[in-house]
């Protein structure tokens, strides 16, 4: 028997499927819950979820939807998905505009319930006050979540958020709480008034909270596997993405980020920041147009920054610094195609940092651009250094397209290091031996030339929204404090963080094909929106 939840007159009703003519739709999206236009409150207890079932929210319009208790297994994740059409969520009262809570976990969160729909969920939060709007919102000790197929756009502060705040229970402090597993993927996220993507805490010495009036410090959570893939962000506020506390199995891969913090506010303008005491591998991703660094690496354990291309930055293209973060670590920068910086392409710096390189990058710039301090164990490599964009040799750098061409210095002018994990380019093409410098191969000397071998890095940097494609099977591809105690309420803020996620640092499905409906998707929406206006 299914379920249909209906909003009535500000109550909540459930109906037998066979009594709702709105439940026939759902015969078609295979649902054994239907969620209908109007509801706000939907609780995966109450309303009987099950591992393994599928929860459809049917098409129309939404001031907000909390889910709670939403529990599944690894085996039976529960499907959250769309049906009949979009799902369109706009709350402009209230924290955020869909959220889970109630320790959720183990539950799939789709927007791939209509072929004919490329994000079956558009979603926004404009608020500003007294509570900054979050798009989407993993709270609560949500863990071991799947999200993909979402549009974001218009948030008072984040676009996704993805972490829980310290709560006065305890409950979430460090190590009695881990967030893990958690799989981002296929996601459009645009005209942010903060973060595009905040994933973890960024108070790594410790979180204020106030209980029963008085002041107490409790640690944040750490993250065991989260991986970000196929994402565009764009227009941020603040920093496009930023990832904090993810101790182990970090993979950031395969994005575009581009034009970010529009607002201004120190410390939070950079590209992609990877915070203290996380380890990820940040690979193929293609971030442009900011004010401060591109890739912004501040206390973070080992961390691998390759196969990205990073355009115009107003500061540094890639910056690494090991502050307060124990030692050794190790930051390994390679195959980057690094242009138009203000600063530098490269800068590293912490007396604890041991064996980090700079490998094969391809840098429009000085042959100074790369460097680390004095108490850096370093090496730098097989960097090839051209003083302007003519002399690189790119395919259409006019048009962002930074791959090269047969007589580009870069070709061939790299040292292979295979052996070391770097065998796949921003194309997804093996690395020909000798590779080229940069974030391309030369797809004539790679040994998957003509044989299906590319296709899934980051792209250039035209296109609009990310279209439905597949991803690791998956079906298709973040900072303020805070100081409430718990978490929020179901009318205003408080708290704040949470698949069967799988955390590798390959890539997925044909990448020209996506970047190709993003645009289309892109095109889309601007002809909608000036039908409207």
């Amino acid at each position: 028997m299914r379920t249909v939840v209906r909003f009535l007159g500000g109550a909540v009703f459930m109906l037998v499927a066979g009594f709702a003519s709105r439940a026939m739709a759902g015969d078609d999206c295979g649902c054994d819950h239907t969620i209908e236009p109007g509801t706000g409150q939907v609780n995966g207890t109450e309303l009987g979820f099950m591992p393994g079932d599928v929860v459809c929210v049917m098409a129309g319009d939404y001031e907000y939807i909390r889910f709670r208790e939403v529990k599944g297994t690894s085996a039976d994740p529960i499907v959250v998905k769309n049906c009949g059409g979009v799902v369109n969520v706009h709350n402009t009262d209230r924290a955020y505009a869909i959220d889970f809570q109630g320790s959720s976990h183990d539950f799939h969160l789709t927007g791939t319930g209509d072929p004919n729909e490329p994000y079956g969920f558009r979603v926004s939060a404009p608020a500003t006050d007294p509570y900054p709007g979050i798009g989407l919102w993993f709270l609560d000790k949500s863990t071991d979540y799947e999200v993909d197929h979402i549009e974001v756009f218009d948030t008072g502060f984040a676009g996704v958020m993805a972490k829980t705040d310290p709560l006065c229970d305890g409950s979430a402090d460090q190590d009695v709480f881990i967030q893990r597993n958690v799989h981002l993927h296929h996601l459009w996220v645009h005209d942010t008034g903060g973060e595009g993507f905040y994933v973890g805490s960024t108070q790594s010495n410790g979180h204020t909270i106030t209980c029963d009036g008085q002041s107490e410090v409790h640690q944040p959570h750490f993250l065991e596997g989260i991986e970000i893939d196929h994402v565009l962000v764009e227009d941020t506020g603040w920093d496009g993405m930023q990832v904090g506390m993810a101790r182990m199995g970090c993979s950031v891969h395969d994005n575009v980020i581009r034009r970010v913090g529009g607002e201004g506010v120190q410390y939070q303008q950079q590209g992609l920041q990877i915070g203290t005491y996380s380890s990820c591998d940040i690979r193929r991703n293609t971030l442009s147009d900011g004010p401060v660094m591109g890739v912004f690496v501040l206390g973070a354990y080992d961390t691998t920054v390759a196969d990205n291309v990073i355009a115009r930055f107003g500061e540094d293209a890639v910056y690494a610094n090991l502050n307060m973060t124990p030692g050794p670590v190790s930051y390994r920068i390679v195959h980057n195609t690094l242009l138009g910086f203000g600063g530098a392409a490269v800068r590293v710096f912490g007396d604890q940092v041991e064996g980090a390189v700079g490998w094969n990058n391809f840098v429009v710039g000085a042959d100074n651009a790369i460097s680390a301090g004095n108490d850096v164990g370093w090496d730098a490599s097989g960097n090839v250094f051209v003083p302007n964009i003519d002399a690189a040799l790119f395919s259409d750098p006019t048009n962002d397209d930074f791959r090269i061409v047969g007589d580009s210095p870069a070709r061939g002018a790299g040292i292979d290091h295979t052996a070391d994990g770097f065998d796949v380019d921003h194309d997804g093409f093996l690395r020909a031996v000798p590779p080229a410098a940069g974030a391309y191969e030369h797809a004539d000397d790679s040994p998957t030339s003509g044989a299906g071998g590319g296709g899934d890095g980051g792209g250039d940097l035209n296109g609009g929204g990310p279209a439905a494609g597949g991803s690791n099977g998956s079906g298709g591809n973040p900072s303020t404090g805070g100081s409430g105690g718990s978490a929020v309420d179901s009318d205003g803020g408080g708290g704040d963080d949470g698949c069967s996620c799988h955390t590798t640092s390959g890539g997925g499905g044909n990448h020209a094909a996506w970047l190709a409906g993003l645009g289309l998707v892109a095109a889309a929406r601007a002809r909608r929106g000036r039908r409207a206006g």
